[in-house]
């Protein structure tokens, strides 16, 4: 490849993207000038196109949505939004919007105590000997002008009260007829929200709208705006203090008051907060009002996990500030927890070890299979005595172990061999070898690189299950964990060869077989067999090199072994990479054979 094919290509998959960004499918001509390319980079610029396309309808979704709220920008880009700020008091992220418009926001259902007032649009039905259907706006008089019935005054009235005043006067003054009320639109009202403000000012909303609501579609506070001390101001004067916590902690919505127009929202500073850490429910920085105590403050973090003991003691970190230093008391939790708390204070309590369930999965050949708990210390042994043992027909030699955080190691090995071969990669586009190297030389290295990226090893660990072994070497009964699993299989017959061989085939176990012979019943080696890395990956999960000698080709053999032939290495000569390449091949023939025990199981 020279730079003018690499210009070309470049230049092709900006075209191509620029024009696929408009469609959802390729056009008959682009997909003949895909075809000229090279595959593995006609499949990338598929995908790049497909990326293109996707990200254009996102776009026009945006657009044509008319939601007038948006996610904060700050947690555009956080995985985890309970993560965000976490130095802030306890209820800051449960607002997690902010207003892309100061329009109205005019969904909230209407309710029966809802107070109509000017501005309100009704919709009236009279049915009966007369049938008209009306729709009329209350005036800033208060009146609403109807036919049969003339101007009627409804300012100040709820909704349900406003229904049935006109149902009596249809009745008192109408023959024969009926009326039914329902709101068609509800006035918008205006609402200052000021202070400590996520965004500051004045907002249109319906006039449905509470005290929550303009907190929620406004964004909620600032870091430092108080979620308890939210002011409503009406005419000048303070008419209620909010306290956000009541409804978020504890679902009550006693001071949840309805706005009017022209309220104002104020949200002080946070004057006072404490933290509380360790085992209760909800550990974190919560914000208290003049008087709380350590009972209040207990019961705003939840309060103790299951794993606290009658006999745990708080902690209280406290600032006297007469002596100008910290200090710190040790409180019993059924006492002494009326003290009032001040700001800056810190409540700990510790956890008692070992309490959290553990358990692990027991199956196959053994007398009493199932899921077991464990306590911390249990081992292999005390786990196969509390199922009796294993059964006449158990193959110990097979047995298979799994661990969760095993299997994430492996993981991490194939992610880091994969970084490794890319890298290497690179070095060669970018070194003064290039003009060595091809396409049928780079291909083999992407197949094992989508290999090692996509494999989900399975954690397996080896392990001897031999009674005798198990009660005299501590190194082999290790200590379970949480999560671990244990199949203990049948006595297998057959010998799997996989491979680069001409067949793959599983065959009847022969004690009197050697290797060379099981690969003979398979159809030999193919061309592309490395005769130097054989290997036999046996029942337990271990891997033996088959050395080219007069006996060993014979003693590795067990029933439930798999003969695995590499692929010879020498197409990656040109990259100086073999080393690096064969054990990565080892590896992966060792998790899947592993895998495959696990399936046959």
């Amino acid at each position: 490849m020279n730079q003018k094919f690499f210009k070309y290509n470049f230049f092709f998959f900006l075209l191509i993207c620029s024009n696929f960004a408009s469609a959802n499918e390729p056009t008959p001509a682009q997909l003949e000038l895909l075809e000229q390319l090279p595959p593995d980079l006609r499949e990338n610029v598929k995908e790049k196109m497909t990326t293109a396309s996707s990200l254009q309808s996102e776009i026009e979704e945006t657009f044509e949505d008319s939601r007038s709220l948006i996610l904060k920008p700050e947690l555009e880009n956080i995985e985890g939004e309970e993560e965000y700020c976490q130095d802030c008091i306890y209820g800051y992220n449960f607002f997690k919007f902010t207003p892309s418009t100061f329009a109205p926001v005019g969904d909230t259902p209407v309710n029966a105590s809802y107070v109509l007032g000017p501005g309100d649009k009704l919709l009236v039905n009279f049915y009966g000997s007369e049938e008209i259907e009306e729709k009329a706006f209350i005036n800033r008089e208060g009146l609403v002008v109807l036919p049969l019935l003339g101007p009627v005054y409804l300012q100040g009235m709820t909704f349900s009260e406003a229904n049935e005043f006109l149902k009596n006067k249809a009745k008192n003054e109408l023959l024969g007829v009926d009326v039914n009320l329902s709101i068609r639109d509800v006035r918008s009202i205006g609402v200052y929200i000021l202070g400590e403000a996520y965004k500051p000012g004045k907002y249109v909303m319906s006039g449905l709208s509470s005290i929550t609501t303009a907190l929620y579609i406004s964004g909620g506070v600032s870091e430092k705006g108080s979620l308890r001390n939210i002011q409503i101001k009406r005419n000048n004067q303070i008419i209620a203090t909010y306290d956000f916590y009541d409804f978020l902690l504890k679902g009550s919505v006693s001071t949840n008051i309805n706005l009017q127009d022209g309220d104002v929202i104020f949200i002080p500073f946070i004057e006072e907060s404490i933290s509380l850490g360790g085992a209760f429910k909800r550990p974190h920085r919560y914000e208290i009002i003049n008087g709380e105590t350590i009972k209040d403050a207990i019961q705003l973090a939840g309060g103790f996990s299951s794993d606290v003991m009658e006999d745990t003691r708080l902690e209280l970190s406290y600032v006297d500030r007469k002596a100008s230093q910290r200090k710190m008391i040790f409180l019993d939790i059924d006492q002494n927890l009326d003290r009032e708390l001040n700001d800056g204070d810190v409540i700990n309590i510790s956890s008692t070890a070992g309490l959290a369930p553990q358990s692990i999965k027991l199956s196959g050949e053994v007398n009493k299979p199932g899921e077991y708990s464990i306590q911390p210390g249990d081992t292999i042994l005390d786990l196969l005595n509390r199922a009796g043992g294993m059964t006449k027909e158990a193959y110990h030699q097979g047995a298979v172990f799994l661990r969760e955080d095993v299997a994430q190691s492996q993981k991490e090995a194939f992610n880091r061999s994969a970084d490794q071969l890319e890298n290497t990669i690179i070095d060669v586009i970018t070194g003064d070898k290039i003009s060595q190297i091809t396409e049928f030389t780079l291909s083999p290295l992407a197949s094992l690189i989508t290999k090692l990226r996509s494999s989900n090893p399975p954690g397996r660990m080896i392990v001897d299950l031999d009674t005798l072994k198990l009660k005299t070497d501590p190194i082999k009964n290790f200590t379970l964990k949480d999560g671990d699993s244990l199949f203990v299989p049948k006595r297998p017959n057959y010998v799997s060869i996989v491979g680069e061989v001409l067949n793959t085939a599983t065959v009847g176990f022969d004690p009197n077989l050697s290797v060379d012979q099981y690969i003979e019943l398979s159809g030999g080696l193919n061309d592309s067999a490395d005769e130097d890395k054989i290997f036999v990956i046996l029942p337990n999960g271990k891997s033996q090199l088959v050395r080219r000698s007069l006996f060993s080709s014979r003693n590795y053999i067990l029933p439930g072994s798999t003969i695995v032939i590499s692929r010879d290495a020498r197409p990656f000569d040109a990259l100086s990479i073999t080393r690096i390449v064969t054990p990565i091949l080892a590896d992966l023939a060792t998790s899947a054979a592993a895998i495959a025990a696990i399936s046959n199981d």
